[in-house]
């Protein structure tokens, strides 16, 4: 069986990797080809396209990479007509996936959607009808989500979600502490994001709150975890512009997480990870302003939505504080995150758990891909 996968996100690239591991495992015939990035290509894809340095979020970030995702998108058609899959499998990233299941449609081949289009939280009617129409079977990762998509007419399959399976650390606690130095210094963990936006937006704010934090805690240490082989250059510049004396760790994300007394994070994935592992965690994010006045008075987002972050939103109500655009200031986030290291607590996340289902997820989302390519 031959699937050909699609993602231009380093979180799709994550949970692709997990996703086609768990399906390699249980059924090792099963090929994978297409576009993705490392962690795609270390659970055995053959990773022809790497679109993830292309990331960007909002409207007139993405302008300046529009010619790339266009070309980009050209030759994952022609890969879908030469090779002539089973099925496509798209993952996140979102504009660029919806274009190429319009197509693959068109020519006949099966389309599969993992971690869909967010068009239930943000969307309009239209585009969650739209999504419903196009993918052939919606893997469903928020309850809320398959019900929404499921009333639109949608194939869906929900048993919860993925990152109940893939956020877990890889060495104990013990080994923990000690390789990293935790014991019983206060530890914080930097998150500034995988895209070239947020390093150079966003970083600079995390690095200057981390100063003022360390004004109120001389003995404190601070950690970036590399999710990305090719920004680790650009986190290092801006370490150094800095000043500051900050280590940075590659591979043991959960590990640094787990241990950590506070994330401070562009919001992304990395809230949902953290607050899994219970480690308190701060979000901050900022985008041009033209794109944030498109989203608030056009698109209306904030009339849809209360939160940015998803474990705000999952459970109405503000478990990881949230800086967004002008809020997002050094000083407001070092007080932010002076007051939670001052409380010593872990975050309270059970309700959260509750929300996001049992484990295991991913072998029976890998079961129902196979099935539904077989049987259809």
């Amino acid at each position: 069986m031959k699937i050909v996968v699609s993602t231009g996100e380093i979180s799709g690239d994550l949970h692709g990797a997990a996703l086609i591991s768990t399906i390699k495992e249980l059924f090792p015939q099963t090929t994978f080809i297409g576009m993705g990035s490392a962690k795609m290509r270390a659970a055995g894809a053959d990773i022809l396209f790497d679109m993830t340095p292309q990331g960007t979020i909002g409207l007139i970030e993405a302008l300046p990479n529009i010619f790339k995702v266009y070309k980009m998108l050209t030759k994952m058609k022609k890969l879908l007509r030469k090779e002539k899959p089973d099925a496509l499998l798209l993952i996140d990233t979102q504009g660029f996936n919806i274009l190429l299941a319009e197509y693959a449609k068109k020519i006949g081949i099966k389309t599969i959607y993992y971690i869909p289009p967010q068009e239930w939280l943000w969307g309009t009617q239209r585009g969650i009808r739209k999504i419903a129409k196009t993918i052939d079977l919606i893997i469903s990762i928020f309850e809320n989500e398959n019900s929404i998509y499921l009333n639109a007419g949608g194939h869906l399959i929900y048993f919860g979600h993925p990152l109940l399976d893939i956020v877990k650390p890889l060495l104990s606690q013990e080994e923990r502490q000690k390789r990293f130095n935790a014991g019983n210094k206060k530890l914080v963990c930097l998150c500034p994001g995988s895209r070239l936006q947020e390093i150079n937006k966003i970083f600079p704010v995390l690095l200057e709150a981390a100063k003022i934090i360390q004004g109120t805690f001389p003995d404190i240490s601070f950690i970036v975890p590399i999710s990305s082989q090719w920004i680790k250059n650009n986190i290092e510049e801006k370490i150094n512009e800095s000043g500051m004396q900050i280590n940075m760790v590659e591979g043991y994300q959960y590990d640094v997480i787990s241990v950590s007394s506070l994330v401070i994070a562009a919001s992304g994935t990395i809230n949902m990870e953290a607050s899994i592992l219970g480690t308190p965690n701060i979000m901050a994010y900022m985008v041009n302003p033209l794109t944030y006045w498109i989203g608030k008075y056009i698109l209306r987002i904030d009339k849809k939505i209360k939160f940015f972050s998803m474990p705000n939103i999952l459970l109405n109500y503000e478990l990881v504080p949230e800086f967004v655009q002008s809020k997002a200031r050094p000083d407001i986030i070092a007080d932010k995150a002076i007051e939670i290291l001052k409380s010593q607590k872990r975050l309270d996340n059970k309700k959260l758990l509750q929300k996001l289902g049992n484990p295991p997820v991913l072998s029976k989302i890998a079961g129902k891909i196979i099935d539904f390519i077989n049987k259809n």
